[in-house]
């Protein structure tokens, strides 16, 4: 897709997106071509190169941790599904909301994180799991988690909000006691609002933390408490 499919100039949030994102890609890549001066014939959604082609130029994706680092930062919904089903190619299952849900759970297995409790949307989270998903993004390069080994771990301070960076709940902790401390990533769904990250506590600790509110009728009030919760947890001594 261009522009993950957006009609206006946004770069994340809600957007009028294209009915054909990826024949979109597919008839610009066509026009780009035609300006270079290479013809393509056929519909070029259908297009094949014959096995004596030759290739001249190829083009590959930004690396896999800066592709999660950006998800983490705008919450991006569209990278994040990209990234659940292509977990789920990588372990042989359908690139699929289901395949996508038990390729996850076996790699948080593999970590050793606990997974009793874990669901789909609207039921409940295992509450052990959120904060201990914080450790293996604070792990070094090639140091074990559990019984396993992580191949991703985008940086603690690269989660989004809490004044480091930006996410959907825009500018966060910039007026407050948290700000340079918290390093947090909201999550939402209708009647939940979540938030987990890292903060140095006021004795120079990192600590780990995960809030979740259900129920909420109020979305940014609740986003609020969840706030004050976690700077809350940065005057810990």
């Amino acid at each position: 897709m261009i522009d993950e499919g957006r009609l206006d100039d946004s770069d994340h949030g809600p957007a009028a997106r294209s009915a054909d994102p990826a024949g979109d890609a597919a008839r610009k890549f066509a026009d780009l071509l035609g300006e270079r001066g290479v013809r393509v014939d056929g519909p070029v959604e259908e297009g094949r190169a014959p096995a004596s082609a030759r290739r001249i130029a190829a083009v590959s994706s930004a690396p896999l941790a800066e592709l999660v680092e950006r998800a983490l930062t705008n919450s991006d919904n569209d990278i994040a599904e990209a990234l659940a089903r292509q977990t789920a190619l990588a372990d042989g299952q359908p690139a699929s909301f289901d395949g996508a849900g038990r390729a996850v759970t076996a790699r948080l297995e593999k970590l050793g994180l606990p997974t009793g409790g874990l669901r789909d949307r609207g039921r409940q989270w295992s509450r052990p799991l959120r904060p201990r998903l914080r450790r293996p993004a604070g792990t070094p390069p090639g140091a074990r988690v559990g019984r396993a080994r992580p191949r991703v771990a985008p940086r603690p301070d690269r989660a989004a909000g809490g004044g480091v960076q930006r996410d959907a709940a825009g500018e966060r902790y910039q007026e407050a006691d948290g700000r340079g401390l918290v390093r947090a990533k909201t999550g939402t769904l209708t009647g939940v609002n979540t938030l987990a990250g890292t903060v140095v506590a006021a004795d120079g600790r990192l600590l780990a933390f995960a809030f979740m509110a259900d129920g909420t009728s109020d979305p940014e009030g609740a986003q609020r408490a969840l706030d004050r919760l976690a700077v809350g947890v940065a005057a810990v001594r």
